[in-house]
């Protein structure tokens, strides 16, 4: 607790905290016996997270809102009549701008004031869901909605919270013979493991965290592209220093779950490197220097990048050895067929006009998040399979809602995430805390996770 205290600014810096299907029902004041959770395990009810806090208790199957309103008794009922009456009042004054946007306003707060009422009728119906698009399930509530899945095995399969979105579907298609696909996997790497160095005119150094683009857990200013801008005349020399040896149990999990839903369910599997979006922001962050410097410094990182690639590699053909029966493809920055592949596939839907609406509007990000938002695609772009399940961290739920938005009525993707493990610091991930709490894995220990 009292690094914990110490290091509250990290906490304020990534805007996250740790949370818990238990947590989260107390604070909504939600009880466990209300819940779809009320006969789930204590180990997944109390297993620790960390998420942003965009979590909220929906009803499933909510009451017909004619008994909700019917329902409402006291201050509740008062507000709703006063509500309606207002509502008719604008309809009656007519059809004005001012008055429809009126009409929405009141609208909005009739929905919360029945959602609210509807939680309190909705009894073991209540579940929790993250950033509206997907729900907590255990493992059972997931072999429910997809049976294969009783088949899969992994680390902690049954203590684990998951998060769903689209279930139901591929496992439709999967009973009814149709080409499936399972796609996902790690970060590149984490936090604390690769330093972003700049080279002073006056000899000093400036060191980042390349992953946070901070200079510690205490600095509350994240560097992004402004340090460029701001000092381009003054940069010397970019260079990095990487400390990964090895890859994290989190890495080798994220892979092994998807040959092994891969292998359950009949699918392919697609497992994408993230080296080739880590340098395109870094190229765009760059701009500002010289391009001696810049041509230098891309050089540099794709010398730290080449042997975390390889581990990477070597990970993959230990699956696909263990797994020989799953059809299976590694795209990285070193496999420029691939990587040609995907890019030529994705233009259609990357040019639409509504997707440009949902690309960060960051200059220096912009070409990194077309790779984020499309990288679930690939079993699409790579074979024409339309059915998709994206096994995944919970911190790719934007992401893959905006896959899904921009494939509409081309593919059907769905979800299945999971909380990154809380690392041996009992606060901070084993992607976001420092070396030493890190658990890493070595080649030789593979077969024996």
């Amino acid at each position: 607790m009292e690094e914990r205290e110490h290091n509250e600014e990290y906490f304020y810096v990534h805007g996250k905290d740790i949370y818990s299907t238990q947590s989260l029902l107390a604070s909504m004041e939600v009880k466990q016996a209300d819940t779809v959770y009320k006969n789930s395990s204590n180990d997944f009810i109390r297993w620790p997270f960390s998420a942003a806090n965009f979590f909220e208790a929906v009803s499933e199957k909510a009451p017909d809102p004619s008994e909700i309103e019917a329902a409402l008794q006291g201050e509740d009922k008062v507000q709703l009549e006063k509500i309606n009456a207002e509502i008719k009042g604008y309809k009656d004054a007519g059809e004005t701008v001012a008055n429809q946007d009126r009409i929405k306003e009141l609208r909005v707060q009739k929905k919360e004031l029945l959602s609210k009422a509807a939680l309190a009728m909705g009894g073991s119906s209540i579940s929790l869901v993250y950033k509206t698009f997907v729900q907590i399930n255990d493992s059972k509530m997931v072999e429910e909605k997809l049976p294969q899945f009783k088949n899969v095995r992994w680390p902690f399969k049954d203590q684990m919270p998951y998060f769903s979105a689209g279930l139901e579907e591929f496992a439709e298609a999967v009973a009814r013979g149709e080409k499936t696909a399972i796609t996902g996997g790690p970060c590149f790497f984490g936090e604390h493991e690769v330093d972003m160095v700049w080279t002073m005119k006056d000899g000093s150094k400036k060191i980042y965290d390349f992953t946070t683009r901070r200079r510690s857990v205490q600095d509350l200013v994240s560097q992004e592209a402004e340090f460029t801008k701001q000092n381009a005349d003054d940069v010397v020399d970019v260079s990095f220093v990487s400390r990964k040896e090895l890859l994290t149990t989190e890495e080798f999990d994220s892979i092994l779950y998807l040959f092994e839903l891969a292998q359950a369910t009949g699918s392919a599997l697609t497992l994408p490197i993230v080296d080739a979006s880590y340098q395109k922001y870094l190229e765009a962050m760059l701009e500002p220097l010289s391009e001696e410097i810049r041509t230098r410094a891309v050089e540099r990182f794709r010398e730290v990048a080449r042997p975390i690639i390889k581990m990477y590699e070597e990970l993959f053909e230990f699956f696909k050895k263990k797994y020989p029966g799953v059809q299976a493809k590694m795209m990285s920055g070193e496999t420029k067929e691939l990587l040609d592949l995907y890019y030529k596939e994705r233009e259609r839907f990357v040019e639409k006009p509504a997707t440009r609406r949902i690309i960060s509007g960051i200059k220096e990000k912009v070409e990194s998040v077309k790779d984020y938002i499309t990288l679930p695609a690939l079993p699409f772009y790579f074979w024409g399979i339309a059915n998709i399940l994206e096994v995944d961290y919970l911190g790719e739920t934007d992401s893959f809602w905006k896959c899904r938005k921009m494939h509409k009525g081309a593919m059907k993707l769905s979800a299945l995430l999971y909380p990154i493990r809380i690392s041996a610091d009992g606060w901070r991930t084993l992607f976001s805390t420092e070396m030493q709490y890190k658990e890493f894995i070595k080649k030789e220990d593979y077969d024996k996770r």
